[in-house]
């Protein structure tokens, strides 16, 4: 599948190869049908821009917790996705392990993102201001 050369799949792709974190991408046709389907269900108040889930969600400083708040998640797969405009349209990166997010969007460019997993059971969004969160507990011990 070729990514656009701007797209941030493509360039977690590129990352996780070199810190050997296991990461795979969703064709097109699996990205777009997912991607749906978590909008479908938990109906994120911006879906571009400072995306945002809304008034019922947990949050945390993206200052703070940007880069280490994946390990509080458990360790199943994540899949990630991006605003969906022309360039980052229907790319979903699927994570073995989503407690590996946070290291990996470290050693990226700074993007905004969603993270769900494989049965819609959680959804987080991280933005320039904030983590929000619903149906998994984020908040640090």
């Amino acid at each position: 599948m070729t990514l656009h050369e701007l797209s941030h799949a493509k360039e977690l792709l590129r990352v996780a190869e070199a810190m050997s974190i296991r990461v795979r991408l969703l064709t097109k046709e699996e990205g777009e049908a997912y991607i749906l389907s978590v909008f479908d269900k938990f109906k994120p108040w911006k879906k571009e821009g400072h995306i945002a889930i809304g008034d019922d969600a947990g949050r945390l400083p993206t200052d703070t917790y940007e880069f280490s708040f994946s390990r509080l998640m458990v360790a199943a797969p994540a899949f990630v996705f991006f605003e969906q405009s022309v360039i980052n349209r229907r790319d979903v990166v699927v994570f073995e392990d989503a407690r590996s997010v946070s290291s990996l969007m470290e050693n990226n460019h700074g993007m905004e993102y969603f993270i769900s997993d494989a049965v819609l059971s959680y959804l987080v969004t991280v933005n320039w201001y904030s983590i929000e969160y619903v149906g998994v507990e984020l908040k640090p011990t």
